[in-house]
Formats: C-alpha cells, structure tokens, sequence
C-alpha cells in the first residue's frame, strides 16, 4: 500500500515538473520570438535631420551644396562602388561594410545600379559667415558659434531621411527596403543677409588680411553682416588650430583699442554737460599733463580749431584738454551706457568679449582721462561695441543693442514657428546732442580725416582711427589697429558700419577706403533703381 502511495506520489511530481519544463520552455520561444523580430527591423540615416541655417530672406546658408548618397550591402559589386567613392572615404567604406554589412556611404556620381538620395552637404567651401555659424563635432553637435548657441533647437528639426529593412540572423536583407521622408522640418533664421553677408566677405579676404567688417541695420540692431578674416574650413578645423593670425576666432566679437573712432562719443559726453561746441581751443600738436607729454598725429599742430574741427582734423590735444567737472565721472557714466566694459550679448549663449574701460578708481587719473580722451591706454572695445555707439548719432540718440537671430521657420510653409529676436532700446543722449553729432560726422567724411570715405552716392558720416598696440615688428616699426566707424546714407541712415584692421596702418589710407568701398556696394545692392525688389531684408518698423 506504501508502495503504492509512494509511485502515485512520484508520478504526480513528475507531471508536475513536465509541465512546468514545458511552459518554460514554451516562455523561452516566446520571448526569443519577440526578441528576433525586435532584431530583424533596422533603421539608417540617411541625412541626420539637423535643421539648416538660413538667412533673413530664408535663403540658405548652409546645406548649400548637394551630396549624393546610396544604401549598400555587402552583396553589392563593391568594386563599382568603390571607384565613385572620394579616394580619403575608400578605408573607413571597406572597415564598415565588413562590420555591419550596411551603410550609407557618399557618392562622387550616381551609380544606376542603386537607389540614390539626394541630401546636402552641412558646409561648402564657401560657406558663408562660417565665423558665427560655427561648426560640428563627430556626433553632428554644435561646438561653436550658432551651431552650438542653438544646438537644441537644431538638433533634431531639420529633414530626416531613413532607410528602413528586415536582416535574418546571419544578417542578410530579406523583404522591401524603403525609405521614409520627414514632413515638417525647420530652419534657423539669423539676421544676416547673404548678399550684404557675401559682399563683406569679399572686400574683407581682399583688403583685410587680420580683422572684421560688422554692418547693423540701425533702427533694428540687427546685424547683416560680420565678416572674419583670415577663415577657415569647418570640414576640417583640425589644421587652423595652430595658425598664429587665430583663423578660427571671431574678429567681430574681440577687443582692440578703439583709438580716435571714439572721440565722438567723447563729444557728445562734453555736449551733454553743458560744453560750448563753438569754443576755440588752439592746439600746438601737444599737451602736458601730470608730467607727460602727449602728441596729436605726426606732432601736427592744428592751431585753432572747434569741437567741429577737432574732429575733422582728429586732433588729440582738444579732446585731453578739454574741460568739465567731473570728467571722470561722466566718461564712465557714457561708457557704462555703451557697455563698454561689458560682454554685449547678441543672441543665446554668443557674446562679445567684455573689452575693457578704467574703473571708478583709475578713471580720476588724469593721465588715465588723457589716454582714454583718444582711445588709448587700457581701454578695448569690439567691433560690435563700435557698431552699436556710433549707432546713436544715426538713430536719434537711441542705444539699440546688436542681434544676430530672428527665429524658427518651416520649411514647408514659410511661416515662423519661434520668434528669437526681440527690439530692445534705450535713450543715451538728447535727440538735439545727437543731431549736432551727426553733422560734425557728416563733415568728417566730406572733408576732413575720412574723406577718403565719402561714397560715390549720397553721403555718410563716421570717423576713423588709428590705434597704437605698444607692439612692433621684427624690423621695429610699430603695429597699428586701424578702425573705421559710420553711417550711411547720412539723410536718412539705414546701416552702421565697423571695420577693424590688425596691422591696419594708418586708417585713413587702410580703412576709411574700405567704408566708401562698403557704402557703395550697399548702395547698388539696397538703394539703385536697379535693386531686386524682393530680398531686402529691409526692416519696416518704425524708428523710435
């Protein structure tokens, strides 16, 4: 009976366990099942999907050129292939296809024999305003300039193109391969504009071998030009890293000594506290101050001359003598008001660098006020800080602060999805100091330092300058940087202009050319009767 107990026992047990083994194993081919089918759906991009840049008129600046691409296999006549492969892509086309069977690869033209997409190249050789765009890393993130400023929204916006198939376990294709298209992709829209963009670019590689050109629209502070020179290629940023002239570094955004371009800001400071702009100072081509002597150009005397003429003749001497309480303090109170100083933001996570301007301490020296009065001792400034003061003698006595991005838009329908700019304003000086500014400039270029400067059609005011370095050559000639600041058309300014030249010279030889050289361009492409109508980028709001 025990016996017996015992084998019914045993058999129970046994059921048990095969039943148990059997939904086991049952759950095992489950799982493998879902498994398998989870490996055999495999996806490739074709294009990675990163919004392009464009400019204020949607045009684009990058993704310019096409790039021709195709899905391979390893089953594919390889050889073929092979041959309409660029020569340096050849090794890591052979290393992937052993390791993965299928790839993407670029083609050099298209093969008949395959399936070809058609996408764009991210930077072409002659990429446009490569200095704010930035550039990529591996993993197609941005690691300057707007690229990375705006990484997020970049990113994943753009037009993805996959390609979609089933492999078996030993990795073979089996069934359809198809591709899918994204429908709603963007673009980034800067201010600048490409045919003012590529017209500095040009007079720039031609005529500035070290330095910047910034074109502002003023009564917007968009920015429509920032040309860098020398450039470089973001294909392949590895062989600029060493290049002693920094080809990679934003000329636009740096701090030079600003020199004699700042004189009128210095004019309008004594205009607003109560100086007579018709009193006569005589200049002797020097002053004495605390001891040391300080020269107008050339140890030229100008004899008499007014708040006017001072200007047209740039002469040191009146600026470092002339007079009003409190003058340290009202040199700070107007730097302060022009950022100098000061990083100048002019779009998310892109800056100027801060410059630098004496503080409350050091700006009491006289000496300190002396060099400051023509640009020089330990005062810098951007090419973007140049660009927004002097904006003030061309916009009624209004600080517009400089941007460089507008905003979202689709590509499919035009339309802004994000609005990234934003006008932002303040009053700096009275409507009557900047309206006799503008006057004194307007002189400044008909007759004066800058002449040189004046336009083919209609006028311009600004001013030049030529700042020392305290560096020299090999050959111990001293190394100047030449500025050119102004406005143009004069009547009714439209544009403010900032040239920088390393190694410049005399400015009024080197630089006040290059403006009449801008000013003119600017002319045939925004003012001629012969314009395109379309493609402005014109802002119509009104000036405030």
């Amino acid at each position: 009976m025990t016996e017996k107990r015992l084998l019914i026992v045993y058999c129970c047990f046994f059921a048990f366990a095969v039943i148990v083994q059997a939904k086991i194993v049952s759950l095992m081919c489950m799982g493998y099942d879902v498994l398998a089918e989870k490996q055999t759906v495999r996806t490739v991009d074709i294009s990675a999907g990163r919004a392009e840049i464009v400019d204020c008129n949607l045009n684009k600046i990058t993704g310019t050129q096409d790039q021709i691409k195709a899905f391979i296999t390893s089953e594919k006549d390889l050889q073929n292939i092979y041959e309409n492969i660029r020569p340096q892509d050849r090794a890591k086309f052979y290393s992937r296809i052993q390791q993965q069977r299928q790839v993407v690869v670029e083609l050099t033209s298209p093969l008949q024999t395959e399936t070809i997409y058609t996408t764009t190249k991210r930077y072409s050789s002659s990429n446009l305003a490569q200095h704010l765009i930035g550039y990529l890393d591996l993993d197609n993130n941005g690691l300057s300039g707007v690229e990375k400023a705006y990484n997020s929204l970049l990113k994943d916006n753009g037009q993805q193109i996959n390609v979609h198939f089933n492999v078996n376990g030993n990795g073979d294709i089996y069934g359809d391969v198809y591709s899918t298209t994204s429908q709603d992709s963007q673009v980034l829209s800067l201010t600048i504009d490409n045919s003012m963009q590529r017209m500095a670019e040009g007079i720039a590689k031609e005529f500035i071998p070290n330095g910047s050109i910034v074109i502002m629209e003023s009564t917007t502070g968009k920015i429509r030009a920032m040309a860098s020179t020398p450039v470089y290629d973001a294909n392949n940023v590895v062989a600029y890293l060493d290049d002693d002239n920094s080809p990679m570094v934003n000329k636009a955004l740096q701090s030079y000594e600003p020199g004699s371009v700042i004189k009128p800001l210095w004019a309008a400071m004594l205009l607003e506290n109560g100086y007579n702009k018709d009193k006569v100072y005589y200049c002797n081509g020097y002053t004495v101050v605390n001891g040391h002597t300080y020269h107008c150009a050339n140890h030229r005397a100008h004899g008499p001359v007014d708040m006017a003429q001072a200007l047209v003749v740039s002469c040191n001497c009146y600026f470092i003598d002339r007079e009003v309480r409190n003058k340290g303090f009202f040199m700070l109170q107007m730097a302060d008001q022009m950022h100098f100083g000061e990083n100048i933001k002019i779009c998310d996570d892109i800056y100027t660098s801060k410059g630098n301007f004496p503080d409350t301490s050091k700006i009491e020296n006289l000496g300190v006020q002396s060099s400051v009065s023509f640009g020089q001792g330990d005062f810098r400034v951007s090419p973007v800080h140049i660009a927004a003061y002097m904006n003030i003698f061309a916009n009624n006595g209004i600080y517009i602060y400089p941007q460089v991005v507008e905003g979202m838009f689709s590509e499919k329908t035009g339309n802004m999805t994000l609005e990234l700019y934003s006008y932002h304003s303040k009053r700096v000086i009275t409507p009557h100091t900047s309206k006799t500014l503008k006057d004194m400039l307007i002189q400044v270029v008909e007759k004066g330092a800058g002449e040189r400067a004046k336009p083919t059609f209609l006028s311009a005011g600004g001013k030049t300058g030529t700042a020392q370095t305290g560096k020299t050559k090999e050959n111990g000639e001293e190394i100047f940087t030449a500025w050119y600041g102004g406005f143009y058309p004069a009547d009714n300014p439209q544009y403010v202009i900032a040239i920088t030249i390393q190694d410049g010279g005399e400015s009024t030889y080197t630089a006040a050319p290059l403006f009449k050289k801008i000013c003119d361009s600017i002319y045939y492409l925004k003012f001629a009767d012969t314009r395109p109508v379309e493609n402005s980028c014109i802002s119509t709001l009104d000036k405030k």
